[in-house]
């Protein structure tokens, strides 16, 4: 009796203990969690892969988007850009070779590996990020810059820039207005200083302040009434 007694309860625990377990694997074993939509890493582009005539530009909406490589970089979304002679002339090759130096100053890629190449150097947009080390904008800013000719152009949805080529934009001027003219405004200021040597020390009645530059911020072109 004491034996069929003691089956009995061994059977029952048993019993509860498969029962419990059963209950475990029917649990859940992964917890619901929820996901944003991944982020884009293409933007539509203007570009070229080779020096030409019209016919080398190529629209594309699968350039990559740029990211910050320096602390001091920031990324603009473009609202408008410009088109200015010396984008005619980087399509044609014009400078190729001193541009690829200024790319490449240890020469470690090979011929070439500056295409895709994205024109346009004039610009007006919104920061979309700053670097680590970027005090003058913050994202939401409304900018425009004059990009270096080495650098990938405007011709695109973003483009990345040094906090020392961009300013905050006039907030008198449309973005089409304000990026008709960075570049043409910086060509035409570099002549009248560096080839007419006027300058705010030489200017009769000269009148200078922050309101009355073209370019308020990091880098600026005063007016100069005379």
């Amino acid at each position: 009796m004491e034996f069929l007694k003691t089956c009995v309860l061994r059977r029952n625990a048993c019993t509860a203990v498969c029962f419990w377990r059963s209950k475990v694997v029917q649990m859940p074993s992964v917890r619901k969690i929820s996901t944003t939509s991944p982020r884009s890493t293409v933007m539509p582009a203007w570009v070229i892969d080779k020096y030409g005539k019209n016919e080398v530009l190529r629209f594309t909406q699968n350039m990559m988007i740029p990211i910050i490589h320096y602390p001091n970089e920031v990324i603009i979304k473009v609202h408008a850009a410009s088109v200015n002679p010396i984008d005619v002339n980087m399509r044609s090759g014009y400078g190729a070779t001193a541009l690829n130096m200024k790319r490449d100053p240890l020469h470690i890629k090979i011929r070439g590996e500056e295409f895709p190449l994205t024109l346009g150097r004039d610009v007006s947009g919104v920061v979309m990020e700053c670097g680590l080390d970027v005090k003058y904008f913050k994202p939401g800013d409304e900018v425009w810059a004059a990009v270096p000719p080495w650098k990938q152009g405007t011709l695109s949805e973003f483009v990345v820039v040094s906090g020392n080529e961009v300013s905050h934009k006039p907030k008198r001027l449309t973005h089409t207005q304000a990026a008709s003219l960075p570049y043409v405004a910086l060509t035409a200021w570099s002549a009248i200083n560096k080839v007419g040597g006027l300058s705010d020390k030489n200017c009769k009645g000269k009148r200078i302040s922050g309101k009355e530059s073209i370019i308020a911020g990091p880098f600026s072109w005063p007016v100069v009434h005379v």
